[in-house]
């Protein structure tokens, strides 16, 4: 019960942080829209109700199987059908995940309700039904993916490239991935620490590694997420076995105690850089120098990311953030990033369009590039989600480590 309880919590503070840091944007409201289909099928009920039109809804259904959300050029259309008393809404990527807006329009006296809204056509996004306080997938769309939260209905428009790098690589040499279970006296507990390895990095029977190092590394916050929901392993894999990058090592640190450790805390710093960095140089093959090493991490885990980096050029000569909260502990790091000067270090950052933490990652972006740091910036038509930061996870390593023409 007290786990259950806990867990409430977390949630509760952790969306109260996401919304109270969300700058733009999402698009405007949309109620009056309505698809060219749904119009065509109220044509039809109108010759149902006639007495001419058969079994509309029905057949509507059937025609559509397997193509909900509705997407015809830039127009998704949400639909539910079933019975609602008080009001389906659709909360997303697009409004913040609001159960309080871009509610559903019943279609005449059917049991259809629909949702139309105009969408970029590179567009890809989280969503869920939210009938009657109760929160659903989509169940007419099959198509589903992991978050942070549990699994949400997803949708991507025409023009959006799905990330081929996460797939499970098909091919025989792939990493391997050992697990650690480290024990902290600075922040007193234990947690989980993977470790990934690129393909040849241990001895063969002879005992000696095909590709002896030492190797790159980086350091990355939520791990255990990063490889069950972002699939960086996969992607590891497959970009290495391209040659898009040199094989690294990389060292997935899960937090005990997220919130609290991430929100700029100098002790998890300390942890870092006291304790997991030796302990992961004892027993690994990896380089000391800064342009060889990288840390990583998404919302307030690339926010303290950015902290330990500017903090200490002189170990980690590149960061990477995606959807940072830079405006966390008002805005200390973008106050940070201005009066400090110019630090050794390259930095990958990028951000969704939609209920993300747009408006200061654009500020540190301005901030960075007017220093004349090495940025590369990004921003995608996605949400605060693990599907936008995996699909990305690609560009920042071959920013940091790519073959010249690919940087």
């Amino acid at each position: 019960m007290v786990s259950v309880v806990r867990s409430a919590i977390i949630l509760v503070l952790t969306m109260g942080l996401f919304l109270a840091l969300s700058g733009l944007c999402y698009p405007e409201d949309e109620s009056e829209i309505m698809s060219p289909r749904i119009r065509r099928l109220q044509e039809r009920l109108g010759r149902a109700y006639s007495g001419t039109g058969g079994w509309p809804v029905t057949n509507f259904l059937e025609e559509n199987n397997g193509k909900f959300p509705l997407i015809e050029d830039s127009l998704v259309t949400f639909v539910y059908h079933g019975a609602v008393g008080l009001r389906a809404t659709v909360p997303s990527d697009i409004n913040r995940w609001d159960t309080k807006t871009r509610e559903m329009t019943r279609l005449g006296r059917t049991n259809l309700y629909y949702l139309t809204l105009t969408m970029p056509m590179d567009a890809r996004i989280d969503y869920k039904f939210y009938v009657d306080r109760l929160w659903m997938l989509d169940p007419l769309n099959a198509r589903t993916i992991t978050g942070g939260f549990g699994d949400n209905s997803e949708f991507s428009m025409p023009d959006y490239v799905p990330p081929s790098e996460i797939a499970e690589a098909m091919f025989p040499q792939r990493g391997t991935v050992d697990v650690h279970e480290f024990t902290s006296d600075i922040l007193p507990s234990t947690r989980k620490i993977q470790v990934y390895m690129p393909y040849g990095s241990r001895p063969d029977s002879t005992g000696v590694a095909a590709n002896p190092g030492p190797y790159p590394v980086v350091f990355v916050q939520d791990g255990g997420e990063y490889i069950t929901l972002a699939s960086m392993v996969n992607v590891l894999d497959n970009i290495i076995r391209r040659g898009r990058i040199p094989p690294i090592i990389a060292v997935f640190i899960d937090p005990f105690d997220r919130n609290y450790e991430y929100w700029l805390n100098a002790d998890y710093e300390r942890l870092l850089i006291e304790e997991i960095m030796p302990f992961i140089r004892v027993r690994y093959d990896v380089s000391t120098r800064p342009d060889d090493t990288a840390i990583m991490g998404a919302s307030l885990g690339g926010a303290i990311s950015f902290m330990i980096a500017m903090n200490h050029p002189e170990i980690f000569g590149m960061c990477g953030s995606q959807s940072g909260a830079f405006e966390v502990d008002d805005g200390k790091l973008l106050m940070q990033a201005e009066e400090s000067p110019k630090q050794l270090v390259d930095f990958y950052i990028d951000c969704g369009k939609f209920g993300d933490l747009l408006s200061e990652n654009r500020r540190m972006q301005t901030i960075l590039t007017e220093k004349g740091y090495r940025l590369k910036y990004q921003e995608f038509n996605e949400g605060h989600s693990w599907g936008n930061w995996r699909a990305h996870i690609d560009d920042m390593l071959v920013f940091f480590w790519g073959r010249r023409g690919e940087r």
